[in-house]
């Protein structure tokens, strides 16, 4: 069992992507508002000293805003289909910073409240 991380920058691809995970059957996921280093710093008056530094090359592919999506996957097979579909989606973007995938164990999951049975 993994958890699957999608750190989506460039927004066009979300309903695209949402949608394939919908085809491929995953269940659920969660979608965050979040907001990489770089824009936080090149953004931010507080920060404006480190604008010449090692963030000035990734200015023009900044966003201010990205999704990150996560999501369980029980089977193996099902992350595999994910991260390929995905990776085809975004295939056609022609510039750098799109956004990254990675993937982690999960050891269990423990739901809080079972689950009403109709």
């Amino acid at each position: 069992m993994n958890v699957l991380f999608i750190v989506l920058n460039d927004l066009d691809y979300l309903d695209e992507i949402l949608a394939k995970l919908i085809d491929l059957k995953v269940r659920g996921a969660t979608i965050i508002d979040s907001q990489g280093m770089a824009s936080a710093v090149l953004n931010s008056d507080g920060l404006s000293m480190y604008r010449n530094g090692p963030f000035a090359q990734a200015a023009p592919f900044v966003t201010k805003n990205s999704k990150t999506i996560f999501t369980v996957m029980p089977e193996e097979a099902t992350l595999v289909k994910v991260v390929t579909a995905v990776k085809a989606i975004v295939d056609d973007a022609n510039h750098p910073g799109v956004g990254f995938m990675f993937s982690l164990p999960v050891g269990g999951i423990y739901p809080m409240k079972p689950r009403l049975e109709k």
